[in-house]
């Protein structure tokens, strides 16, 4: 076992003296560098020389003792013994001996400061590289937690000044009289029933936009015997006054007479009833699209009224015969039948329907 220890020892020192011997150096001139190496050269030749005194006399030792092997603890119990007085005695003489030291003008000793120094620097160069990662992973949390800081004292400041706004509103409505604070109610309520009026007013001007600019003209063109309101889009007035035939399609428009005139006024009247006495227009006769229009609103009318009846009236409008204003209406899903008697019709319960 020394002796191969001393081996590896002497092979790593052969190796770093080639090393340095391979490193160029800043030196003054070519002599300093062959004594250095001359020196490096003694140097090894010593530890050579060294290590084969100490081969040499471990040799001596193995061919002296009756003992082949000590390196694992033999079974016999005197066998064991010789061991134990081997290795003491090894152990003695080496106690006794002076230790090998370099001689003075040795390069070991520089040598061996060489290699710790290396050591040393490529120890804290790594430690450098580490260090930075760790400063610049520290400087990033920093940083969020400075804005993670100042997010948090925004929301404080602002939790702050929202109690103390309601705390002020706490105490100003404590002090307020009840007079003060019904009147405060009134008005409210006021800008309320103002804002609805309002908001009324606008729906329904929607409301009549949509069924005389859109609505009316499809509802016409289904109760003449075309198309269900949605497949056609686009009306014109000359096909309301051509009609339809059995198969939904439009009539060819014949030329007007007064004859045509009559026939028209007779037959808007037959379908949609006789006017009321707004719905007629300046000229006294009513288009197509006037009576589908006025239709619609009426009924709408007349299902928003029992709607909003009392619990005790009731919700259902009774309706003559079926027509594309009552169809529309119940595809729409916006009014519904009544489940045992056809002729009368109701809006939806979407009240109703969101409480449940």
């Amino acid at each position: 076992m020394g002796s191969s220890s001393q081996n590896q020892v002497l092979a790593k020192l052969q190796e770093y003296a080639k090393k340095i011997g391979e490193t160029e150096y800043d030196t003054e001139s070519r002599n300093g560098e062959r004594s250095y190496e001359m020196c490096l050269n003694k140097a090894l030749q010593q530890l050579q020389e060294q290590v084969k005194q100490h081969q040499v006399a471990l040799e001596r030792l193995r061919l002296s003792s009756s003992i082949s092997s000590i390196e694992r603890p033999s079974q016999d119990a005197a066998s064991r013994v010789r061991q134990l007085q081997v290795i003491t005695a090894a152990y003695k003489s080496l106690t006794v001996a002076q230790p090998i030291l370099p001689s003075a003008d040795s390069p070991l000793p520089a040598v061996l400061a060489l290699r710790s120094t290396h050591n040393l620097i490529e120890e804290t160069q790594t430690l450098i590289l580490a260090t930075k990662e760790k400063t610049a992973e520290a400087r990033t949390q920093l940083r969020q937690e400075k804005e993670d800081l100042h997010d948090a004292e925004l929301i404080f400041n602002a939790l702050t000044q929202r109690v103390e706004k309601l705390r002020s509103d706490q105490a100003s409505s404590s002090e307020a009289s009840s007079t003060e604070v019904v009147k405060g109610l009134i008005v409210e309520e006021q800008a309320k029933k103002r804002q609805y009026v309002k908001d009324l007013r606008n729906l329904i001007k929607a409301f009549n936009k949509f069924v005389e600019g859109h609505l009316a003209g499809m509802l016409a063109v289904e109760e003449l015997g075309g198309p269900v309101v949605g497949d056609m889009m686009e009306v014109d007035e000359e096909v309301l006054i051509a009609g339809f035939n059995q198969q939904g399609k439009p009539n060819k428009l014949r030329k007007e007479s007064t004859g045509n005139e009559i026939e028209r006024k007779r037959r808007i009247d037959d379908i949609w009833g006789p006017p009321d006495g707004g719905d007629e227009t300046e000229s006294g006769q009513r288009s197509e699209k006037e009576a589908a229009s006025a239709a619609f609103r009426a009924l709408t009318e007349d299902l928003l009224n029992a709607a909003a009846g009392d619990e005790d009236s009731d919700p259902y409008v009774d309706i003559p015969q079926e027509t594309a204003t009552v169809r529309f209406l119940v595809r729409a899903k916006v009014a519904q039948f009544h489940p045992q008697n056809a002729r009368k019709l109701r809006l939806v319960d979407f009240i109703g329907e969101l409480e449940d």
